[in-house]
């Protein structure tokens, strides 16, 4: 075995779950509302090691488990179990999934299909209660990969304070909040604060984090670096990697453009989300990319002739030196064209894909192309306009902050880019 097999084999998680699944065998009975019963589940949490307590005894009080849904630990090995496919509910049953028996007995692969099922685990990961509701877990998809790109674009440590804000962020944006108390909203805070610290255990004891409560930071281990990077298509050391740059053609004073490092293997449809997120698009309307007579892109309808562009690589279309356009928004008519500048090889060290380098904000969405553009650019430069605070009130609003047409920020751009 290789250092990240030896990893998987030992990782906490990966060796409960091979108990589950040697413990299900052949089929396990369940109860009516397809739960573990309790005898079995106390057998469970002594042969997993959950560290779950049965009959929890406080002061002179013990408090009897009713059921297993109540022994936390458990209840999400086994839902990780389910969404990683290993094993199944069938009738009162549960039983193995015969086609990915061999899992377990394969280090590695074992910890690629728990990672990609993580996103699936949702309320499981979570204390619930009558007066505890996970908001978290409600939006886990999309919590768990913006969790995993922050720290996947940290060389080193990184501060729970970032994975907090990005997770709250996340939570504001989707949810009313302007009516709830300032208690209510504390509440909120430790919530998140605690299911943040939920999530990324649960990645350690999968040994693709490290979570270090005394430094208040999280890590990604090798084991998470190469799992998590083989699940997004990142390439392995030496591969081939393009440098393109991104121009959005005909905007001037500044210009906008974005250079970013690409695998040479992703398709077109991998290249168009690192576009939309390089330039700050929002991915609201149709695109095609241009190379030469052919188009490639969506066509839902079979009638605008594209190719597809999800069976295309970048690297198939255009060499280094080489032009393609990509066109989005066809009623605004955003023109950008892709250079590519120079073919390398990736390094371990490195994320990809990343934005390296730009200039110039990404223009506001419907804002009428680069005609209505410049007309916007002019109307803000001029606050004694009589469109100035109307056209500055709809910009903010499209863009859900203050308008300036020179900011680029680089770690932002590239943060986005990491989840393409």
């Amino acid at each position: 075995m290789n250092d990240l097999e030896v990893a998987a084999e030992h990782a906490v998680l990966t060796g409960q779950i091979r108990s589950l699944v040697a413990w299900v065998g052949p089929g396990r009975k369940l109860t009516q509302t397809g739960r573990i019963g309790l005898t079995d589940a106390r057998n469970l949490v002594e042969l997993l090691g959950t560290g779950d307590r049965i009959d929890a005894k406080i002061g002179d009080r013990v408090f009897k488990t009713k059921s297993s849904e109540e022994l936390a630990h458990l209840t999400r090995i086994v839902e990780w179990a389910k969404a990683a496919r290993l094993v199944r509910v069938s009738g009162t049953r549960l039983v193995p999934v015969k086609k990915n028996a061999a899992l377990p007995g394969r280090p590695l692969d074992l910890v690629m299909a728990l990672l990609k099922a993580y996103p699936k685990l949702g309320k499981s990961l979570f204390p619930r209660g009558v007066y505890r509701q996970s908001l978290i877990g409600d939006e886990f998809r999309d919590v768990s990969e913006a969790l995993i790109a922050i720290m996947l674009a940290h060389a080193g440590p990184c501060p729970l304070s970032l994975l907090r804000a990005s997770a709250t962020d996340l939570i504001e944006d989707r949810y009313v909040l302007d009516g709830l108390s300032e208690r209510q909203l504390d509440f909120l805070r430790r919530t998140v604060d605690t299911d943040v610290r939920i999530a990324v255990a649960a990645l350690a004891a999968l040994g693709v984090a490290a979570l270090k409560e005394t430094q208040d930071t999280a890590e990604l281990t090798a084991l998470g670096r190469f799992t998590i990077g083989r699940s997004r298509g990142m390439p392995l050391p030496g591969d081939p990697v393009l440098q393109v740059r991104i121009t959005l053609l005909d905007v001037t004073g500044p210009p906008v453009w974005r250079r970013v490092l690409v695998p040479a293997a992703f398709t077109l449809d991998r290249i168009h989300l690192v576009i939309q997120a390089a330039m700050g698009w929002q991915n609201y309307h149709m695109h095609a990319f241009r190379a030469g007579e052919l188009s490639y892109g969506p066509d839902p309808e079979g009638v605008l002739g594209h190719l597809e562009e999800a069976k295309v690589p970048l690297a198939d279309v255009v060499g280094v030196s080489g032009r393609i356009g990509y066109e989005y928004d066809f009623g605004d008519g955003w023109e950008h064209e892709l250079l590519v500048e120079a073919r390398t090889e990736a390094e371990a060290s490195q994320t990809y894909p990343a934005c390296t380098a730009g200039e110039g904000a990404c223009p506001p969405e419907d804002s009428g192309g680069f005609p209505g553009y410049q007309e916007l650019k002019e109307i803000l430069a001029d606050p004694s306009s009589k469109e100035y605070e109307e056209m500055r009130i709809w910009a903010e609003s499209q863009i859900g902050g203050e308008f300036d047409p020179a900011s680029f920020d680089l770690t932002e751009a590239n943060a986005r880019v990491s989840t393409a």
